[in-house]
């Protein structure tokens, strides 16, 4: 069965010889470049030169047989390659080698016929995205629906998990996080002290807002390259959060935004870490459709501009008309107690209100609120916060009870509008002279203590009303002496500007507390106006200004 007849070795001679024929005329090819040769037809034409010659001479027909085993695994390799790989990046190279096979002056007429497709792909884009712009004039959310619309499309085009897109805030100097779609694992270092749930790290991302540099997000913009991170393991830009799943990040494409030649925001798009890398087309897929983006920006914010502009105008008549109509008209008297307020409202902005509820002595509620938004979107929460707060002061619950129960129930809200709020109650007890002070959000809490002599802040930070309705605050009980200072403001006071660009800052507004303590409540804010009215110069102020002083006379 191992032995061949001797009338077959004439064949296996002469096919010994074509092979070798065969092997000789493909090798001049592949040098000469005359044809694209796979170099796994080398191998397997020796193999089966080789098996065919010693066939002929062993006459044994096992070594060919071997041969052809041999032949037939090399073959298998390399068509389970072919069938496995990417048909585009085979085209690819298919085109770049018919390229390099061209004379100077054919290549420079494909070169540029794939410019002046690429060209009308643009130009195509910006057409579809600039129309699709247009008709979101009418919407309730204009600028909203568009962005989720472009989310939309550019993961569908580029097969991501997920996108986000970052505007910049030219006075600020920070990006906001304007839209968000699908799945997209942070890149960037999460605050410490927030739980690793997936509804609270999507919560924190939506409203989060990055500097310009320390951040992944800062970095990319002020570079102003698009970026294909093809393994964000081994990318130092790229921060790991921790090992659950939802935190683990995978491939990521960042490309800026750019009007003018200047950089305005940041298109970001995700994949999960089991999916494979962004391609060079999807790569360039995604530059074309930020560009497509950039270009219909261009009339959309023109037109939201004006709108913007004529609604606040309208509505911040109507809203501060209701703003001072819910704060005390006059200051109540109040026994131990010298009480002096400032509030001066940025135009049509509307945002902060404070409040006296003298129920009884035992407790007498002193609120400071700041709501997150402009006009009406604003006062509706302002309205609301305000009525339950009055509605259950006079109950026996804590402060922190009482903010947790006017958070629950904002969050509970479902509408479209920002409804997130900081608050501070200052819950004083006359007879006691004691008080209970709970916040939410950054409105702080600041104390002067006339036995010390000394000014420090009180009130701990934590998450505004609005965010999440299990989140849990804390009371702060303190005993009160004659001459101590209780006060409380908004962050538009403290963040309030020169014309340097320099803030006021807390540290101020302690200094003239101390410097003033002898005074009573109300002139100790007319003080507090004064210098900030001084500092800040001619400069245009942005937010709202308030301030609340609670000065215990005995």
């Amino acid at each position: 069965m191992n032995s061949i007849d001797s009338f077959v070795n004439v064949p296996i001679l002469i096919a010994a010889a074509a092979g070798l024929l065969i092997f000789v005329f493909l090798l001049i090819s592949r040098l000469r470049n005359t044809s694209r040769i796979s170099v796994i037809l080398f191998p397997s034409l020796l193999i089966f030169i080789g098996g065919m010659a010693y066939t002929y001479f062993s006459h044994s027909i096992m070594i060919l047989v071997l041969a052809l085993i041999l032949i037939e695994l090399f073959l298998l390799a390399y068509c389970l390659v072919l069938a496995l790989s990417d048909p585009k990046k085979r085209e690819m190279q298919k085109n770049q080698s018919k390229k390099e096979h061209l004379a100077p002056e054919e290549a420079d007429v494909i070169q540029l016929q794939e410019e002046n497709s690429k060209y009308k792909k643009i130009v195509k884009a910006n057409k579809e995205l600039t129309i699709k712009a247009s008709s979101f004039f009418n919407s309730e959310d204009t600028l909203g629906s568009f962005l989720e619309y472009f989310n939309k499309l550019v993961v569908e085009k580029t097969v991501s998990d997920g996108c986000a897109i970052l505007v910049l805030d030219a006075f600020d100097n920070i990006l906001t996080v304007k839209s968000v779609t699908g799945v997209f694992p942070p890149p960037y270092k999460l605050p410490e002290d927030l739980p690793h749930k997936p509804i609270r790290i999507e919560t924190n991302f939506r409203y989060s807002q990055f500097t310009l540099e320390g951040n992944i997000f800062g970095d990319l913009f002020t570079k102003g390259e698009p970026v294909n991170i093809k393994d964000s393991v081994k990318d130092k830009r790229v921060f790991q959060n921790g090992p659950e799943d939802f935190l683990k990040c995978g491939p990521y494409i960042f490309v800026p935004i750019k009007q003018n030649e200047e950089t305005i925001g940041l298109v970001c798009l995700a994949r999960k870490p089991s999916s494979q890398p962004f391609s060079q087309e999807e790569f360039e897929t995604a530059i074309s459709l930020t560009d497509a983006l950039s270009t219909a920006l261009q009339p959309l914010n023109s037109f939201l501009a004006y709108t913007e502009h004529m609604e606040l105008t309208k509505e911040g008549d109507i809203a501060s008309k209701y703003q001072k109509a819910m704060t005390p008209e006059k200051m109540p008297i109040i026994n131990k107690v010298s009480i002096g307020k400032y509030s001066v409202n940025a135009e049509n902005v509307c945002g902060d209100y404070y409040d006296i509820i003298p129920y009884r002595k035992d407790r007498i509620s002193f609120v400071m609120a700041d709501v997150a938004g402009k006009g009406m979107n604003s006062l509706v929460i302002m309205i609301m916060i305000r009525a339950m707060i009055r509605l259950v002061s006079n109950t026996n619950q804590s402060a922190a009870t009482l903010i947790e129960w006017i958070n629950h129930a904002i969050c509970s809200e479902k509408n479209s509008m920002d409804h997130f709020a900081s608050v501070a109650l200052i819950n004083y007890n006359s007879i006691e002279n004691t008080a209970q002070i709970s916040t939410s959000g950054i409105n702080p809490v600041i104390l002067y203590s006339a036995k010390e002599d000394s000014v420090k802040k009180i009130s701990l930070d934590c998450e505004p009303i609005g965010v999440d309705k299990n989140t849990e605050y804390k009371n702060i009980d303190i005993n009160l002496n004659a001459g101590d200072i209780i006060v409380t403001c908004t962050d538009g006071l403290l963040e309030c500007l020169n014309e340097s660009g320099v803030q006021y800052s807390l540290d101020n507004l302690t200094k003239v507390i101390k410097a003033n303590c002898k005074l009573n409540g109300k002139d100790i804010a007319s003080k507090v106006k004064e210098n900030v009215k001084k500092f800040c110069g001619n400069a245009q102020q942005y937010d709202d200004q308030s301030l609340l002083v609670i000065k215990i006379q005995g």
